[in-house]
């Protein structure tokens, strides 16, 4: 009878991996030079947009994007500010049938350039004043709320904006955007009492909590980020957009070294590499956010991205070699050292895991991870001095360390992982170890010790030249890998994780049943699971038999109601590889017992 249940429950629930993209709204900023524009999809596929730089920007950079979301329907935009860097380019935009335009209003306007008459013009009467506590309901559960304008603060806080040396950037509309646990802010330019500033930011701060993503108020400008902003949204990822050799200095070392620092790393994303050669940052050119409301990536124009959960998620504490260090590059030929070079981890566990309080240490400082960065089972993820792929030698997307903090020694140097004080990896290499000069040196065997012997030259060029293979599996990699399946219970329903890292293409098996004894035998293997009729449906759905990605790890997520007949009772997982050109099992996991809540 549960069987059946489970079965016809199964075949009507929407399934997906933690792995691939989240699917749920999805945030684009683009790059539109020195200005601001964003791109929002609300889950229903309605589309909104919240400023769009400069003039001729919303026709060459934002609409482009708008029509790759594939809009279903068009919502609101909204207009932070009367600057023509965040307005330049909305008129443009409003020519599709966007409902209504939302903009502070006309108190103190005085910006009469051609940009606000544009503005004005095609706004029309969609034109709305934007009101403190206003919630927008933009589609499918998101929503953006007000938190402030015009100086006034939700909660009743008013802060005088024509005290301000830049009263119109201290007027701009500070919104919060939600999605399920997912939360970002848009601030436009307002400002938090920098260059005799009106501090508007430590009260909307406040008021508006801690949030995932912050979208850096004024480009990264001094006039804002104030340290009491940093401390109540608490940014797991921080975005600044900017020009390329922009003339203002954005964004300013001050800024970003306040929110990436050695005690509290941030991630730290900008559009271009800014004005100068202020590093402590990674660049991505149009940057896309997608969230499910548990966990977010983001995607970086040319396809590297990085993966999140909210902050609210708990992830287990690590444990001695659940991550481990698998490359690391000590002294770049193309590049100089305070550039290019990078340590590369790996996780080769059964199930993804957070990385929020990972420290990272060499023989020169500790650095530690205030980002909830989520790193799936056999992906690589870089620790790089710079992320700039300009100026680090070529590298991929990665945690791009505060500036100045981790050196790593030319001949010789002590490297640790560590949590929680916990030691999860450590290698002290010398002169003894393969690689030096413009040559990474690459572990051979993630399960070995750290000797020279387990250590490989790197051979492959890449980015301007130099020898490695940052972000990708090392060709020396020899480890083999057993296969591991791992269960996680919530009070929605569970996630069966599968990993066979270094089997990538061959066919993945997971499957449930009430017992592992005596098992069965398919193509001359023990399977450790019962052919009981648990297992039977379970294998006739869709998802239980794919093809395993090249990373070599996957996972089916099951919703269930509540309450639910499988509640109490025992089960047990199993995980199987599957040859179907040469139909034999090249491995199976062990049986996992668990109990679903």
């Amino acid at each position: 009878m549960l069987a059946t249940w489970f079965g016809v429950f199964l075949c009507a629930c929407p399934q997906g991996g933690e792995a691939d993209r989240p699917v749920g709204l999805t945030v684009v900023v683009v790059n539109v030079g020195q200005g601001d524009g964003v791109v929002v999809r609300a889950p229903t596929g309605q589309i909104h947009v919240v400023d769009a730089g400069p003039n001729g920007q919303g026709t060459a950079a934002v609409l482009p994007v708008v029509d790759s979301l594939q809009p279903v329907s068009y919502g609101f935009t909204f207009l932070s500010h009367f600057h023509d860097d965040h307005q330049g380019g909305l008129d443009e935009v409003l020519a599709r049938p966007f409902q209504l335009a939302y903009d502070r209003g006309d108190l103190r306007r005085t910006n009469t350039s051609s940009a606000t008459t544009s503005y004005l013009n095609t706004a029309g009467s969609r034109r709305r004043t934007a009101t403190v506590g206003s919630v927008f309901q933009l589609g499918g559960g998101a929503r953006i709320t007000c938190v402030a304008v015009d100086g006034n603060v939700l909660g009743g806080a008013f802060v005088d904006p024509t005290s301000s040396a830049q009263e119109e950037n201290s007027r701009s509309l500070a919104l919060r955007l939600e999605y399920g646990l997912f939360s970002m802010w848009l601030g436009g330019d307002l400002t938090g009492g920098g260059n005799s500033t009106a501090d508007v930011e430590s009260p909307a701060s406040l008021a508006c909590g801690d949030v995932d993503v912050y979208k850096c108020n004024h480009h990264g400008s001094n006039t804002s980020t104030n340290t009491n902003l940093v401390a109540r949204l608490a940014p797991e990822l921080a975005v600044a957009s900017c020009g390329t050799g922009n003339t203002f200095g954005h964004p300013t070392p001050t800024i970003v070294n306040r929110l990436n620092q050695a005690a509290a790393a941030r991630a730290l994303l900008c559009t271009t590499t800014g004005s100068a050669n202020t590093i402590g940052f990674g660049v991505t050119g149009n940057l896309r956010l997608d969230t499910d409301g548990v966990r977010y990536r983001a995607t970086a124009q040319n396809g590297d991205f990085l993966d999140f959960t909210c902050d609210e998620v708990a992830m287990p504490a690590l444990q001695f070699g659940s991550v481990r260090i698998s490359e690391f590059h000590r002294n770049p030929s193309r590049v100089p050292d305070t550039n290019g070079e990078y340590v590369e981890v790996v996780n080769i566990g059964a199930r993804p895991v957070g990385l929020r309080g990972l420290q990272l240490q060499s023989s020169t400082s500790t650095v530690t991870l205030a980002s909830n960065y989520l790193l799936v089972p056999g992906r690589p993820m870089l620790f790089q001095v710079d992320g700039a792929p300009s100026r680090n030698g070529g590298q991929p997307l990665g945690a791009a360390l505060p500036f100045s903090t981790v050196s790593l020694g030319d001949t010789s140097d002590t490297l640790v992982l560590r949590q929680n004080g916990v030691t999860v990896d450590s290698v002290g290499y010398t002169s003894t170890y393969p690689g030096g000069l413009g040559i990474a040196a690459e572990r051979r065997n993630l399960f070995g010790a750290h000797t020279a012997a387990n250590y490989a030259a790197a051979t492959t060029p890449f980015g301007l030249g130099d020898l490695g293979s940052p972000g990708r599996r090392n060709p020396a990699d020899s480890t083999v890998h057993p296969v591991q399946v791992a269960v996680v219970s919530d009070s929605s329903g569970f996630t069966v994780h599968g990993t066979a890292i270094g089997r990538g293409g061959l066919w993945s098996a997971l499957g449930i049943a009430y017992g592992s004894s005596p098992g069965f035998s398919f193509l001359g293997t023990a399977i450790p699971l019962n052919l009981d009729p648990l297992l039977q449906v379970f294998l006739g759905l869709p998802a239980s038999i794919v093809q395993l990605p090249a990373e070599g790890y996957r996972s089916l997520r099951v919703a269930l109601p509540s309450p639910h007949p499988l509640s109490g009772v025992p089960l047990v997982a199993a995980h199987v590889i599957l040859d179907l050109n040469n139909l034999t099992v090249p491995g199976t996991s062990p049986a996992l017992p668990f109990v679903l809540p």
